[in-house]
């Protein structure tokens, strides 16, 4: 989502082509400090010299020591700044074990120390022998979230890395302890300020003149500051000497002084330019050239470089240059005071150059042009939430004025599909409201269309299914654009799962697979995809889930982690309907370690659950359904209970607690549903009434249990959700048999015979578990059964017998020699045991650097190792040969 070019400007150590002189004292104590030190810092007033030290520092590292830089800015909180971070560690290949997005993540969950875990983990499994990482500028960080997790970070770093601090106050840390431990270098004005002899030096270098007492006296007047000496050099020496008296003891008061001399010794066209572009934090041509409205831009960065006026160069195909501090902010508040009608325009034509959408936001809000800045985000929140960037959106929501962020139907929407793939529909259904009134005000038609259609899903799931229903009406009443069309084809897909008919599902969710087919985003199919394999059992719905996964899958290609994640998902679904169970586990195993590279998000975490106790149920695995069971009710406990979801997946643990025969569980979960259930939900009603029936047949209340399901027999169709329709029937029968009637247990069971052998999805009929199925199958049915049937009730018990046993899909003869690595990881492998970095690796397969990243971590995952290094050696003596 960021700008390439922001990223490189921050995560270069600038270059300074002249006017530096070797400093042999604070080198070889900076070196030292470097290379012996788990912290080092260097804490002195702007103007100093310390990122020119650490610069010059940095290139005489010794070899095989790995270095990271990174420059702070007053726009980073702790997400932006370790999201550079990660971004200047990249040329490394870090192992990564977690997905680097994902710790943006558990910042955002407030979980620092975990996120600070996993970049240590990283930082331990480097390749090199040593490293460096430097944060400069760290005072213009506000957050202090970020000094909070710098903390943890010191406490596990490796202790052949050093972290380096350079910064204008003393940053909050326990920085004590440290010092007790002798592990702390400290750097300030006195030791990084130039010597009477550096600076004889310093002008001799400068003027290519030897003279030992004008240079004294500009050591004498500026005490050492460099860029005191810096503009000292530049200005006249009358300036010098007429400057008065008090400037000399005040260094930002000597600076204006000093810097106003030198600017003005420019040309105008020079000043003019240099006024302008210092609204920006990196000068490149084609940005200067707009804000500036000069065609000559590239010369005159030229000339400001040549003329060495407080920049440094950054390494870039195009000339690059960062403007000093110091010198940016005398050029911004001198370009406020002579020009001050121009600077929100300028600010504005700096945002509309600006690629990276939350710099581009930052900056029309910086301007004050609240509308811009508005539609900005707007425009990015979609993606940026398919990046899983969602708290970012909302961190930028709140940067925005309070009264905006009260009445912004642009920031509404926005709010609204961040908390979306949270689960907190409510909060949905109410700021969509918002958002579609002031649409509606605006005359922004389609928008208003986009929110009224989100506030309808909100509804829907929140249990108020008809008032849903009539809103989508009112919405496709009127002209609707692409996205909303979808929207209210998904509202009425799921609708008709409840209300019927039967055959709706199948058929609403094709027409959503069309319409996302004709340029549906990314975030759009993720949305569309959220948990309709609920839907698995009606008609046609398992062809239209395939069809969504292949869609979503062209449409994540090598990114959206979070889309190919719950994609996998949904196919793992398909795989249990149709009772490909080897295919199942393998699918489990890979996504299991999605969830851990994604940081397991709780909306991924608790579906992945729901998939895997029915796996457990099926192989019937008691033991672990219930641990399974009771994370499912530990993550209902955390969602919104105004909606109809924790009752969904109270539902599943129900369901599973009954195939087990698990009766203490099914009494405990419910009282829930007497609570909460929502009586505009069909199927969660008929699922409480079968837990009833169940449990009626349990505690011998065989009459009671037959009444009921007799009753949900005669309409489970109509509302077959989650296998609600062969729960229903399996538990008939048997209460039937229970009855001493095995002619009507058959006609209870018969039509789901019929149904499974015809369409072959057997994994409706093994999700309610081997001890039901067993008893079916050896029950005394007489001449009630047809022979067919009977062999077919017999296959089901066979194939979950088999999974039981762990005996369904012998391994592959290669696997102990592969590691059960897939072929693409086999291929990755090859080339990283030849010593390739990721980039190499992506440009040799034709992948995006951040999919090798991915399948470099499955590769240590599944070969337990930590290192590019050990995974290089597992290679060479098992498969190099």
């Amino acid at each position: 989502m960021q700008s390439v070019s922001l990223a490189r400007a921050k995560i270069q150590a600038p270059r300074f082509r002249g006017g530096l002189i070797e400093r042999g004292d604070l080198e070889e104590h900076l070196y030292d400090a470097l290379t012996n030190r788990r912290l080092v810092l260097l804490v002195a007033p702007a103007g100093y010299g310390k990122t020119a030290a650490l610069s010059r520092q940095l290139q005489r590292l010794p070899p095989g020591c790995a270095a990271a830089w990174l420059t702070a800015d007053e726009e980073d909180d702790l997400q932006r700044l370790l999201s550079h971070l990660i971004e200047a560690l990249e040329p490394l290949d870090p192992p990564w074990r977690l997905a680097p997005e994902a710790l943006l993540d558990l910042v955002a969950q407030g979980r620092l120390r975990e996120a600070a875990s996993a970049l240590i983990g990283a930082l331990e499994a480097t390749d090199s022998t040593s490293g460096v990482i430097v944060l400069d500028d760290l005072h213009a960080v506000a957050d202090a979230r970020v000094f909070e997790f710098l903390g943890h970070l010191l406490e596990g770093l490796p202790q052949n890395w050093t972290l380096v601090m350079a910064t204008r106050v003393e940053p909050p840390l326990a920085l004590g302890r440290w010092r007790a431990r002798r592990e702390i270098a400290e750097f300030d004005e006195t030791a990084l300020s130039f010597s009477r002899q550096e600076v004889q030096d310093l002008w001799r270098h400068a003027t290519g003149q030897d003279d030992p007492e004008r240079a004294g006296r500009l050591h004498e007047r500026t005490q050492g500051w460099a860029a005191g000496l810096c503009l000292g050099l530049e200005a006249s020496e009358g300036s010098a000497a007429t400057a008065p008296k008090d400037t000399w003891h005040n260094r930002r008061h000597l600076f204006q002084y000093l810097a106003s001399e030198v600017l003005e010794d420019l040309p105008g066209e020079l000043q003019a330019f240099l006024l302008r572009c210092s609204l920006l934090a990196e000068l490149t041509v084609p940005r200067c050239e707009q804000i500036s409205g000069n065609p000559r831009a590239a010369r005159l960065l030229e000339d400001i470089e040549r003329r060495r006026l407080f920049v440094s160069m950054l390494d870039s195909e195009e000339l690059t240059l960062r403007l000093h501090d110091l010198f940016r902010d005398f050029l911004e508040e001198r370009l406020r005071r002579h020009h001050p009608d121009e600077v929100p325009a300028l600010l504005r034509l700096a945002a509309q150059g600006e690629t990276d959408p939350v710099r581009r936001t930052l900056m029309y809000l910086r301007a004050g042009a609240w509308d811009e800045a508005q539609q900005s985000l707007a425009e990015a929140t979609p993606d940026m939430i398919a990046c899983d960037a969602g708290a970012q959106v909302i961190r930028l929501i709140e940067q925005f004025p309070a009264d905006i962020q009260a009445q912004s139907p642009f920031l509404a929407y926005a709010r609204g599909l961040c908390v979306w793939p949270q689960y907190h529909y409510c909060t949905v259904r109410s700021v969509m409201e918002d958002a579609a009134a002031g649409f509606e005000a605006m005359g922004q038609h389609d928008h208003a269309q986009r929110a009224r259609a989100m506030r309808a899903l909100g509804m829907f799931c929140c249990g108020q299914m008809a008032a849903a229903r009539q809103l989508g009406q009112a919405v496709r009443a009127r002209p609707m654009d692409l996205e909303t069309q979808t929207l209210c084809e998904l509202l009425d897909c799921w609708y008709e799962a409840y209300h019927g008919p039967v055959e709706g599902p199948g058929k609403r969710l094709a027409k959503v697979v069309d319409l996302l087919a004709q340029g549906g985003s990314a975030y759009l199919w993720l949305r569309c995809q959220t948990r309709v394999n609920m839907l698995i059992s009606r008609p046609g719905v398992s062809a239209q889930i395939q069809r969504l996964i292949r869609g979503a899958r062209a449409a994540a290609g090598d990114g959206y982690w979070s889309l190919q994640a719950n994609t996998s998902l949904a196919e793992a679904w398909v795989f249990l309907w149709q009772g490909r169970i080897a295919e199942l586990k393998a699918a489990l195993q890979r996504i299991e370690e999605d969830s851990r590279w994604l940081g397991q998000p709780p909306g991924l975490r608790i579906r992945l659950l729901a998939l895997k106790v029915n796996y457990q149920v099926i192989c019937d695995d008691r033991e672990a359904v219930r641990a399974t069971c009771d994370a499912i009710a530990a993550h209902v406990a955390l969602l919104e209970h105004s909606g109809e979801l924790p009752l969904v997946y109270l539902n599943v643990v129900a369901r599973a607690s009954v195939a087990i025969g698990d009766w203490h569980a099914v009494r405990m979960h419910l009282p829930a549903f007497h609570v909460e259930v929502d009586r505009e939900n069909p199927s969660i009603n008929m699922f409480l009434r079968t837990f009833r029936a169940q449990l009626a047949m349990q505690e011998g209340r065989t009459g009671e249990a037959l009444t009921t399901l007799r009753e949900l027999a005669a309409g489970t169709a109509l509302s077959d959700t989650n296998g609600l329709d062969a729960t229903v029937r399996t538990q008939l029968a048997l209460a039937e048999l229970a009855h001493g009637s095995p002619a009507a247990a058959w006609r209870a069971l018969e039509p789901l015979i019929e149904h499974v052998t015809a369409s072959g999805d057997v994994g409706q009929v093994l999700v309610t578990g081997l001890r039901g199925l067993t008893e079916l199958s050896l029950a005394p049915w007489g001449g009630a059964a047809s022979k067919e049937g009977l062999a077919a009730l017999r296959q089901w018990v066979e194939i979950a017998q088999r999974c039981k046993d762990g005996s369904l899909a012998p391994p592959r003869a290669s696997a102990a020699q592969d590691g059960n690595l897939s072929a693409r990881e086999l291929q990755v492998l090859a080339l990283l045991a030849e010593g390739r970095s990721n980039k190499l690796i992506a440009r040799a397969l034709g992948l995006s650097p951040h999919t090798v990243k991915r399948h470099v971590a499955r590769i240590l995952d599944r070969l337990d190792l930590a290192s590019r290094m050990q995974a290089a050696e597992w290679y060479s003596a098992r498969l190099g040969g």
